[in-house]
């Protein structure tokens, strides 16, 4: 993955789908190159299920991510999770209205093993993370 090319080049797999999609287990990646850094998580089975996300590195640098033993299992993680390195880290965005400024959930990042394409959005339980950040 690059800067001109942050996307992983396959379907990714959601064992246990998305909260509230749950049934939803295959998305892929789409961008537009005049929109980036944000790309679309986007549903095969549901076309119109698409989330704006944006890697959180982006957003804060110092993004510290930790995955509890359960969710390593569930992501097919073999050894410590390292953004940009084993896994590719992103957090979901809603978009301002013109009033409200865009915001990332940096609280629960979806979380996509680059090896396997598995992936999982996963709670970050003990960190000071929001679900409304500011985009900068």
């Amino acid at each position: 993955m690059t800067e001109a090319n942050p996307l992983p080049p396959g379907i990714l797999q959601f064992p246990e789908g998305l909260p509230g999609f749950e049934n939803l287990t295959e998305f892929v990646l789409l961008q537009d190159e005049e929109l980036l850094p944000i790309v679309f998580l986007t549903s095969l089975g549901e076309p119109k299920i698409c989330l704006p996300v944006m890697p959180v590195q982006r957003i804060r640098q110092d993004y510290r991510l930790e995955i509890e033993e359960p969710d390593r299992r569930v992501l097919l993680l073999r050894e410590e999770p390292v953004v940009g390195r084993n896994v590719l880290c992103l957090a979901v965005l809603t978009l301002g209205d013109g009033l409200q400024p865009p915001t990332a959930n940096l609280l629960a990042p979806i979380v996509v093993n680059v090896e396997t394409w598995t992936a999982k959005q996963v709670i970050q339980l003990n960190s000071s993370y929001s679900t409304v950040e500011d985009v900068g």
